[in-house]
């Protein structure tokens, strides 16, 4: 059943922040399966996104162009391209008024952290 705790196609295991993309589709970021879900409008499950490049993706928004993911370990917000190619990573965790340990992020229009 879509949405149940669990590893398998449709399940989450600590799902965090989640988006609605242009075309209605729901990105879940599904923290303790270090992965991003995504499920129709109608929440049917669609695929699993990025199972080996995150830790644990703390949440997701969602561009025309990419996908973007605040990843706790190793404090990272990932760019991926729509089809899965790592574009970027930015780091949070630093000294002097940079982030550490986030929990949620947004994008100005133009995509900008």
């Amino acid at each position: 059943t879509t949405g149940t705790q669990g590893r398998g196609e449709g399940q989450l295991n600590h799902p965090r922040g989640l988006c609605i993309d242009y075309n209605e589709d729901v990105y879940v970021a599904d923290s303790s399966n270090n992965r991003v879900s995504v499920f129709s409008k109608d929440l049917h499950f669609l695929k699993h996104l990025f199972t080996q490049q995150l830790k644990y993706p703390r949440d997701v928004k969602v561009t025309p162009s990419s996908v973007v993911v605040l990843d706790k370990s190793p404090n990272c917000v990932h760019f991926f391209s729509r089809s899965g190619a790592l574009l970027r990573s930015c780091v949070t965790r630093g000294k002097d008024g940079i982030v550490c340990n986030p929990w949620f992020f947004c994008l100005d229009p133009l995509g900008n952290v």
